[in-house]
Order: structure tokens, then sequence, then C-alpha cells
């Protein structure tokens, strides 16, 4: 009797758990190669039943690769906390066979200059990406059903269809974030599943697992490349070109499944019109399957196609079609919605459905797909070489390490760039070789480039689901103009070749370097935790070096060997010679401490540095985005500690351990403000930005004004249908506007140039502080450089301040109304942030 009331509990469990068989998930009435592992044999439960975790995932991947001849294996890098980034190659044993052989060919497709290869027998290149977000796990879930069927199927359509495509399949574009998610939904699911989407199963802690380690949408992150996995998915990108890419993903549970091809108006006008038939025409194959099984779905309307750094959006620009597809989210493993319980196995079956539904489209239109991408960029081509301009030349700004990082972006994007072999001048820049570059229209990515350089302020579509604008040279704060058909070819030079730096002169008085490079704070740090004693220069001063005068401006790093500590000369060097190698910095040598002009290395105005101790807010109501971007910033790529404090546990927090602490934007009602203002008034230096510049001053923290938002006196009546167009047009989705830098202020030495495009996507006007010395950079008269603003938005921020900085008893606030380090690649003004925490100490006015 006992034994089967266990065994009834055990059928019990095993029912509620809402498990499907993987029958379920598969197509048709295939038979399977029993050798092929099933998903269930290898992670240890029924798809669906569990989030399967990345280890799993991989792990599975693995063991078709070794077991199936249709498999290639491939790991092309490694994610921030280490996790493989995996590329498999699927398709026929006698492809796979001569893989390199059709990479090359294919290759050839997508460069007119080269002869067109016969398509008649190439095979159709698609790439199979899933969840890039990784709390939208459905995607990375269904890819082992998709990838079970292509390796074991034995059907005949699927034969057909492996003879006739290469399929690119990454199961996980975010492992560092399915893992993070997948642990989360397991750790709180129960027996007998939960549809309550108030229980904690359905409700993430800060931050959510949509982002990768460092809270990065890397959805965003396709165009600008700061993360390893967008490098190592680019690359593989570039080393294909493939004709197609799906994009799986998840949004609100109450919504239904949408795929592509969207709205016309929101697509980039850069993209063909072709690209958006045949994204239509694909969608036929979407509905047909989904109906077959019954789901609900929408495709012509919501989402944009305008950014071009989405995963939906860089393949359009390229030849190929992008498709998005969005899944109503169970997030947990069952959640109630308007339209029923969504089941977790239920979202799975979608993405694999219309990952099939894709294959079947590409098998299909094979030829055709094949002819667009050599049609794509044969039209390319000759409208880069009609087009008026030559090309668009850019050069350093003094500062080596920014210009190198754009140019080595661009030629991870296959964009040809040249060294400038003459002196050129446009529009009052003047270009030298050896510190800029020239990107020439006449090449066959060309449409790609216009996107990466043209600015853009009239838009047919105002409404955005993203930013409205991106434009690289603005955003590393880089001197760049549009060069005329008059520009002569013959200057486009030849990879240009860096010296190394030559060793440093052991008979030094003292060694100084400039604050240009954008490393010039990495390099600051080597010496400061390596024990040395740094001073900077507030004011200029020139010396003799190498037998010519030499000018340094206020904000050169003077470290003078004379006042180490014994043993610490060498240590000195081997930082510096690091620096001079890595860091972009001219390290120089001086052999006296009088100067011609100027100050002396002795002198008041040479003003000790001290290693900034800095704690970065984070928590609920921060921006996880905006903070992510804050410590990737220090913790990644200057190599700083970051302490990292919960916004509640500021009250118990001994705040006299850090020098400076950071708050990005977000909400901080319940924050405590006594304590931080007694901080800042004892000597700290507190950077708010955003809303949190705007509750610093409403606590009284900072005496900074907002402008409030103005409203008419009359209200206007207007139709119930413009309601979703008038309110997108009111928003700031993301534009660039000029700013008038104040070069001679702390926070901006180091910054050549008084012009400084700014990223901004906040409704918070900042008003110039009463103190004329405080506005460190305010917006021009007409500020507007690129993107969508509205005329009342750009008439409201002319005159403003961007960002001020304010002595509060012996300690600073620095205040910014925009978003110094957004997404990781606004080079330009990141440094205005960094000089925050070094130079803060030296600001008395």
């Amino acid at each position: 009797m006992l034994k089967g009331v266990l065994l009834g509990f055990a059928l019990f469990v095993s029912t509620a758990a809402g498990a499907e068989p993987l029958e379920y998930f598969l197509p048709g009435d295939a038979e399977y190669n029993a050798a092929i592992p099933t998903p269930a044999a290898v992670i240890g439960h029924e798809v669906g039943e569990w989030h399967i975790t990345h280890d799993r995932l991989i792990r599975y991947m693995r063991v078709l690769a070794e077991s199936s001849d249709r498999v290639m294996w491939r790991e092309t890098g490694k994610t921030h906390e280490g996790r493989p980034l995996l590329l498999l190659a699927i398709s026929s044993p006698e492809n796979l066979a001569r893989l390199d052989e059709i990479r090359e060919r294919h290759l050839a497709l997508s460069d007119p200059r080269r002869d067109a290869p016969a398509t008649g027998g190439m095979p159709a290149v698609v790439w199979m990406g899933y969840s890039v977000h990784g709390n939208e796990p459905s995607g990375s879930n269904a890819a082992p059903v998709v990838a079970y069927h292509l390796a074991a199927a034995q059907d005949t359509w699927t034969r057909e269809l492996l003879e006739n495509t290469v399929i690119l399949f990454d199961p996980s574009v975010n492992p560092d974030g399915l893992q993070r998610f997948a642990t989360w939904a397991n750790s709180h699911r129960g027996m007998t599943l939960v549809a309550d989407r108030q229980s904690r199963e359905h409700n993430e802690g800060w931050p959510s697992a949509r982002t990768n380690h460092y809270w990065f949408d890397l959805n965003r992150d396709w165009l600008l490349l700061v993360h390893p996995e967008s490098r190592a998915r680019i690359a593989e990108f570039q080393r294909w070109r493939p004709n197609v890419l799906t994009d799986h993903h998840e949004m609100g549970t109450d919504q239904t499944f949408f795929f592509q091809p969207g709205v016309r108006s929101r697509q980039n006008p850069l993209f063909p019109a072709r690209t958006f038939d045949l994204t239509k025409e694909i969608a036929e194959y979407h509905a047909a399957a989904l109906d077959e099984i019954g789901s609900l779905y929408y495709s012509r309307e919501g989402f944009d196609d305008f950014y071009l750094g989405k995963g939906s959006t860089y393949p359009d620009i390229q030849g190929a079609i992008g498709i998005l597809f969005e899944q109503a989210s169970s997030r947990g493993h069952l959640q109630e919605s308007v339209n029923g319980d969504v089941a977790f196995s239920f979202t799975i079956r979608n993405q694999v459905v219309t990952s099939f539904s894709t294959l079947r489209a590409v098998k299909d239109k094979r030829a055709e797909l094949l002819r667009w991408q050599r049609e794509f960029y044969d039209a390319a081509l000759r409208d880069g070489s009609r087009d008026a301009a030559r090309g668009w030349v850019f050069g350093d700004d003094g500062d080596p390490v920014r210009a190198a990082h754009l140019v080595e972006i661009l030629q991870a994007h296959g964009i040809e760039v040249h060294p400038l072999a003459g002196e050129v001048t446009v529009n009052e820049h003047t270009y030298r070789p050896g510190h800029a570059w020239v990107v020439p229209t006449a090449q066959p990515q060309y449409r790609l480039a216009r996107g990466i350089f043209e600015t853009r302020t009239e838009f047919g579509d105002n409404t955005f689901y993203d930013v409205s604008t991106w434009t690289l040279p603005l955003a590393f704060g880089l001197p760049y103009d549009e060069l005329g058909r008059r520009f002569n070819t013959r200057l486009l030079g030849d990879d240009a070749t860096v010296a190394p730096p030559a060793p440093l002169a052991e008979d030094a008085l003292a060694y100084v370097f400039e604050w240009n490079s954008y490393f010039s704070p990495r390099a600051a740090h080597r010496l400061l935790t390596a024990g040395a004693r740094v001073r900077v220069a507030t004011a200029p001063f020139s010396a003799d070096v190498d037998g010519e005068r030499r000018e340094f401006r206020a904000g050169s790093v003077v470290v003078p060997l004379g006042v180490q500590d014994d043993g610490m000369k060498a240590a000195v060097r081997d930082a510096l010679e690091t620096a001079a190698r890595e860091d972009g910095v001219t390290v120089h040598a001086l052999t006296t401490g009088f100067a011609p002009t100027g100050i002396d290395l002795g002198s008041p105005s040479m003003r000790t540095l001290e290693i900034p101790r800095v704690a970065l807010i984070i928590g609920a109501g921060v921006s996880p985005y905006e903070a992510g971007e804050a410590w990737h910033l220090l913790d990644e790529r200057f190599g700083m500690p970051v302490s990292l404090i919960e916004r509640d546990a500021l009250t118990r927090a001994d705040l006299d351990r850090y020098t400076h602490i950071v708050m990005v934007d977000g909400r901080y009602a319940d924050t405590d403000a006594a304590k931080l203002g007694d901080w800042v008034k004892a000597g700290g230096t507190l950077f708010v930005a955003k809303g949190a510049a705007r509750w610093a001053a409403k606590e009284g923290i900072v005496e900074i004004e907002f402008a409030e938002d103005e409203k008419d006196k009359d209200a206007e009546r207007r139709d119930y249908a413009h309601a979703r167009p008038d309110s997108d047009l009111t928003l700031l989705r993301g534009a660039i506007f000029e700013t008038d830098v104040d070069v001679t202020h702390p926070l901006a030495w180091g910054i050549a140039r008084r012009s400084l495009p700014v990223f901004r996507d906040s409704p918070h006007v900042m008003q110039r502080p009463k103190n004329p010395y405080a506005t460190v950079a305010k917006y021009t008269e007409s500020p507007l450089l690129s993107g969508y603003s509205s005329d009342e938005n750009a008439k409201r921020l002319a005159g403003t301040a961007s960002v001020v900085a304010l002595r509060v008893g012996s300690g600073t606030v620095v205040a910014s109304a925009d978003n110094l380090n957004f997404r990781g690649f606004w080079f330009g003004t990141n440094r205005v942030f960094l000089n925050t925490l070094y130079f803060s100490k030296v600001i008395r006015y």
C-alpha cells in the first residue's frame, strides 16, 4: 500500500512540473538517428521543464558535434566571466568537408571587385542567434531542439535543406546573462508551477539578467563592439557575410508573437526597398507555420529598423536579411496573461517553429538570396563611386588612442580605411599624415560607412524604438569632414606602422607626459598604484626636451624622481615605459626643474595626485545600464577598483573609505541625502548625472536649478488615434548635441577643442549656476548636430549647462545633465568623467 502511495506522489510531481515531450516541439513526423542523443539525455531534464543553464547548453552542443557528422564545433572567444562563445556550423557532411572553400566562394558575392562565382550549387548561409537578452530565455532553450533535429532527422526535406544551406548556429548570444537568469528562474520554481505574476519567480532582482556581466544590452553593441561577445560575433559575421540572420527575443507576457518586416517607414533609409520586400516574403512562411499550430502573431506594426547596431538591422545594411522574433514571455515556467496562462514550453515551441519556417524560406529562396547579396554590393559600390563625396577624413586631435580605436572598429566591420598620405585642409580643419585617416566612399561597404559617418536631423518617420543617431567620429570627439570630389585619391596611403617608444633616459630629474591620450588616466593610475609620488601642473610650463623647446599644457603629469622613496626610481621607469607602450602617452625626460616659461617643477601650482577610491551607487531605482557603463569604464578599461554600494546600504556605509562617489541616473527618493551632504562638505567628490543631479539639487546637496517643463495653458484637443505618435515625438530617443567646453577647466584638461559633442536622451535641463567659473560645458545656441529633436527641445537646451562643478564646503559636486559614458563608446565625453576622479581636488573656484 505504501509503495503505491509513493508511486502516485512521484507521478503527481512529474505532471505538475508541466514538462512536454520532445515531440511537442519537433516539426513533422521525421525519424531520428538513434545514435544522436536527445537534449534530455544530456542536460538531465526535458526541454522547458527547467531553464537550461549555459554549461548544460554548451555540453549538449559539444555532444552533438561529437556524435553527428552534420555538426562542427567552433569556440570563437570568451565572455567577461570566462564562458565560451560558441558558433556551430551545421550542414551536410559533404559541405562541412569543404567548408573553407564554400566560405571563400560565398564571400566573393559581397565583393564586386572579384569575379562573381557561379551560384548554381552554392549553399545559402543562415545565421541563427538565440537570446541576446539573458532573461528572454525561450530562444536559447529552443536551440537544443533545433540543433537536435538538424543533426538527427532522417527525412528527405532535412537532408535537402542541409545540402543547400550552411547554418551558423549561436545557441546563446549572451552566456553570462542566460546563466544568471536560469539560476534565478530555477531557484524560485516550485514543484507545482505558479502562474501568479506577482510571485518572485517572475520578478527578478536588480539588475535583470537581460544584460551581460557589466549590465550592457548586447543587442545595442553590434556596431560599437565594446564587449568580447560582440567582437567575436562580428568577426565571424564578417568571415561569412550570411544571407539571413535570425534574432530571437521575448517581449511582454500579455503580447503574442512578432516577426518582421515591421513598419516600412521606420526602416533606415540606407536599406534598399528589396530588403524589406524579401523580409515580407519570408514572413509568409512564419505566418503559415504559426497558423498550423494555432499561435497568434503580428508582423506589420511596432518596432523599427533604424539603428544599425541591432541584431535585426546590422545584416540589412550588408546584403543580408535580418529577422527579429519577439515571443510573449513566461519569464519563469508559467505565467498568467490576458491570453491565458503562458507556459515556458509554449514560448519555446514558437521559437522552434519560426526557426524552421526561416529555414524553409531560405531553402526555397536560396538562388534569390544569393543573387540579392551580389546585387546589393554591386549597387553599393556603384552608389559609393557616384557619391558627391570622395569619402570622410578624420584626425586624431592629438590623441592617437581614440583615433586608433575608431580605425579598429571600422576595420572590424570590413570597412576600408587608409592613412592620409598628404596634408589636407577641409572646413578650417587641417589633417596631416600620421595623424589622420580616410574612409573612401568607393568601396563595397559604402552603405555601412555612410551610416557610421553621416549626420541626419530630418526624418520621414520620427518614431524611434532606439536612438536616432550614433555618428562614431562625434562620439569619439574627433574632428572629421566630408571630402569633396576634388580630393586626390593618391593621398590614400597604405597601412601605417608605428615605431615602438624608445627606452626612457635613466639620468632624468623628472618625467612628464601630457593628459591628451585617452588612456592618460590609466598611466597615472599605474604610477599611483606602484607607490610613486605624482603631480599635475595646474598651469602651463615649458621645458627643453632633446634640444627643443616644448610647451606643456595645464593637466600635464609630472613625476619628479628626487621625491620618490628609495628604490622607487626603477619602478617609476617601468610603469612609464609600460604606459608609453600600452596607454599611448609620450613620456619626456626633464633634466632641470627650472622652466624657461611658466611654472617650475617645484611650484605650488604643481598639485599632488591621489589614488581615487571610488564607490558606485547601485541597486533598485538606479539605471543598471548607466551604472554598468561607469563600472565597465573604470574596471575593465582603466583597471581601477570600484566598490559597488547598494543604494539602501548608504545609511550603514562608511563613506570615509571613498574619495569619490558616483551616482548615475535613477530614483533616489529614500537615499540618505544628509549623510552624503556631510561627506561632500568634509572633502569628498560627488558625481551626479541626470536624475541623480536633479535629486541632489532638490535635497540641497548642491545649488543647481533645473528648468521645469513648459505646459500650454489652454488644453489642445487631438484625435485619440494620434496619442501614441504624439507621445513618441516628444521623447528624446538619443541625439547628439554640441557643447562649448571650457578647455581651461580641470575637468576638461586634455580636450583639444572647445566644441565637444555629447549624447543626450534625458529631459533634464540644467541651468548654468551663478558661479561664472562653474560651468564646464554648456550647450551652444544651435546645439543639434545629429539625430531627432523637436525645435522646442533644441531651443530649451540652447545655452544651458551640460556639466557643472561646484565647491561645497571642502568638497566638490560635479553634476551632468547627460550620460558621459553612453553605451561604452562615447569616448569623447569619458574624459570629463575621468577627470572628475583625478582633478576634482584641484578645483578652487
